[in-house]
């Protein structure tokens, strides 16, 4: 306050008490009272957060112990709890408030009750399995979260049990068990016993789907096969204690008895003949039907294996050939060309006899017997073969073996005798003008005639080439080349005219020398005359000027080119033909000139050079500006211009006679009409 209780007034430092830090305020009584200063020691305590030995929170299972809420914390602050008793079934949260006049603050108790659980598992309290089946492993944690550990460990899967699950300390949950019944196995039994030894294709008995003593399931292979060995294995039904089964099956193969003399037999009639053994090779007994071989018949005789024995009937084909004489395609005689192809002689006759021939190989040259002995064992009786040679005839023609002709020269015919009387066909059939060939005869078959040849050479019709090519141009009087009397490929001949003409033009021609494959040829010679050309005079204009185009004219008409040595006029340095228009230039102060040079050509034939000169003047500078002008409608000098023939920039001000500007001219085509 700014007055004592005793009524002095006065001032604080500092003015207001801070409720947060300790201090010392003084007040100083108004200056004329007789009063002392006085000071005020402020100590602000801290507000301290009461303790319990519970801490602030906890958790505890449903129905666990809880603490006691006490009045006074462990730093010796007195209050209430609301509520004043903990639930130990029900979550909540727990206020202590300091009693009033503490320097504390309020604090929480939050207590979270977790529920009581029962571990579950997959397999869940019962399993029932077969002895030796695969059994889960327990786990350390349950499915809803629960760690422990089981008792016993591992599941027995040949012995049934308890097994007891016990939660980790500190978790809300119970115990549980595992009741395991392990039911043993059955082995299947069949009346067909574990094994079974067959011949191959024997009878085999058919795989039952249920044991005798009362398993299903399936057997695989399903079938047995009576011709290979194999092991069939019972598979009892998913869900059953039984074991698989299995079926061992032998197989023995059925052997084919074999004797020395083999399944078949080829004698001759009347030959010896082997006895028929009651035993094979491989030890087999049997008897034969019929028991003994007959050598004048052919048959077959067949054994038969005796019961009991894995083993198949076998034959023996006995052939009884009669005694042959050998034939052959080629017969017994031939007559042959000198020579021509001589037929082999094989080791093989038509009906089959082997043997061999002497001599081995038919001469093709002289006439001579040959002759084929059998070989022994053979049924069959020696022959002979006579072979007759005759000599080769050489066709003969009147037009000989060749012939040289030029293209589509004449030709003979090819006839289908020749001279000496032997008939044939040529190949080609026709002899052919334009390409050279071989023709050749070939003898009617059958007759001893050798094949001939044509030989026909086609020489091509040439042109005759000279270094000069078939024509010229040159100007009158020029060079010309001498006519030669044999061509650059060859070709000898003359020429008419005999002399190249340097004056006039013309065709010369080639006459090709007679007996040569050759054509005319002809030489054209171009005579061109020199040109004249005509020029426009010497021309003066001035800078600025449009110079119309100029078309030179030559005698006889040609072509001409032009050239200009100065192209500061306006005109190009050059060109073909007609000179172009131009506009004429000259900026200087000094008449200039160029000169342009005119040649005509005619095929190259180049005449005399004309020349014409152009003058370009260039126009008066000067820039006048009239002082007087008299703008009344008269319509002479109505408007003051600026004149000048090369103004490129115009600036002019027009001031009355008080200095004010009234008009300004920036163009010379401007003007001013005396109007402001």
């Amino acid at each position: 306050p700014g007055t004592s209780d005793n009524g002095i007034t006065g001032t604080w430092s500092p003015a207001t008490v801070d409720n947060t830090t300790n201090g010392t305020y003084t007040f100083t009584p108004t200056a004329g009272q007789c009063a002392d200063p006085f000071t005020l020691s402020v100590t602000v305590n801290p507000n301290i957060t009461p303790t319990f030995s519970f801490g602030t929170s906890l958790t505890i299972c449903d129905g666990e112990t809880v603490p006691v809420l006490p009045g006074t914390s462990d730093n010796g602050y007195t209050g209430t709890w609301s509520p004043a008793v903990v639930d130990n079934t029900t979550s909540g949260t727990y206020t202590f408030t300091p009693t009033s006049g503490q320097c504390a603050a309020p604090t929480t108790f939050t207590v979270t009750v977790n529920p009581i659980l029962t571990p579950t598992f997959a397999f869940g309290t019962s399993l029932t399995a077969c002895e030796g089946s695969t059994m889960p492993a327990l786990p350390a944690t349950s499915d809803n979260g629960v760690t422990g550990t089981w008792s016993p460990a591992v599941i027995d899967n040949t012995t049934s049990g308890t097994y007891t699950f016990t939660p980790t300390s500190g978790q809300c949950a119970i115990g549980t068990t595992l009741t395991v019944t392990i039911d043993p196995n059955i082995t299947p039994v069949f009346s067909i016993g574990s094994s079974l030894t067959i011949c191959a294709g024997a009878s085999v008995p058919v795989l039952p789907g249920t044991s005798d003593n009362g398993v299903t399931g399936t057997w695989s292979p399903a079938v047995v096969d009576n011709t290979t060995n194999g092991t069939y294995t019972f598979t009892p039904t998913a869900g059953l204690c039984a074991l698989p089964f299995t079926f061992t099956v032998t197989v023995n193969p059925n052997i084919t008895p074999t004797f020395s003399f083999g399944t078949s037999l080829s004698v001759c009639n009347g030959a010896s003949v082997p006895t028929l053994p009651g035993t094979s090779n491989e030890g087999i007994t049997g008897t034969w039907s019929p028991a003994v071989i007959d050598n004048t018949t052919s048959g077959t005789y067949t054994f038969t294996p005796d019961a009991g024995l894995c083993a198949v009937t076998t034959t023996l084909t006995v052939t009884v050939n009669p005694i042959l004489t050998p034939t052959f395609d080629f017969g017994t005689s031939i007559t042959i060309c000198e020579g021509s192809t001589a037929p082999v002689l094989v080791n093989t006759s038509n009906n089959g006899i082997q043997g061999t021939w002497s001599p081995a190989t038919v001469d093709n040259m002289v006439s001579g017997t040959y002759t084929f002995t059998p070989d022994a064992g053979q049924c069959g009786t020696p022959t002979t073969l006579t072979v007759t040679i005759e000599p080769n005839i050489t066709p003969v023609f009147s037009f000989g073996s060749t012939l040289t002709i030029c293209t589509g020269g004449t030709v003979p015919t090819l006839p289908n005798t020749s001279d000496n009387g032997i008939t044939g066909t040529w190949s080609p059939a026709v002899v052919n003008t334009n390409a050279s060939g071989t023709y050749t005869f070939t003898p009617t078959a059958g007759l001893c005639a050798l094949p001939v040849t044509y030989a026909v050479t086609v020489n091509p019709i040439l042109t005759p080439a000279f270094a000069f090519g078939l024509s010229q141009s040159i100007c009158i009087g020029g060079t010309v080349p001498t006519l030669p009397a044999s061509s650059t490929n060859g070709i000898t001949g003359t020429w008419s005219p005999a002399v190249v003409d340097n004056t006039v033009s013309g065709t010369y021609t080639f006459t090709p020398d007679a007996g040569q494959c050759a054509t005319t040829a002809s030489f054209n010679m171009e005579v061109n005359p020199i040109p004249v050309v005509t020029v426009r005079n010497d021309t003066l204009v001035y800078d600025g000027n449009f110079v119309p185009g100029y078309t030179f004219t030559t005698t006889p008409a040609g072509s001409v080119n032009w050239t200009n040595n100065n192209t500061a006029i306006g005109l190009g340095a050059s060109g073909t033909g007609s000179m172009p228009s131009f506009t004429a230039t000259n900026l200087g102060s000094t008449p200039i000139t160029g000169t342009v040079t005119v040649t005509p050509n005619i095929n190259g034939c180049v005449g005399q050079a004309r020349q014409f000169v152009i003058t370009v003047n260039p126009l008066n500078k000067d820039v006048f500006v009239p002082n007087v002008f008299s703008p009344n409608g008269d319509g002479k000098n109505e408007v003051l211009y600026v004149y000048g023939n090369y103004i490129d920039k115009l600036e002019m001000r027009i001031f009355n006679q008080w200095g004010q500007q009234i008009a300004e001219i920036t163009n010379k085509s401007q003007g001013w009409d005396g109007k402001h």
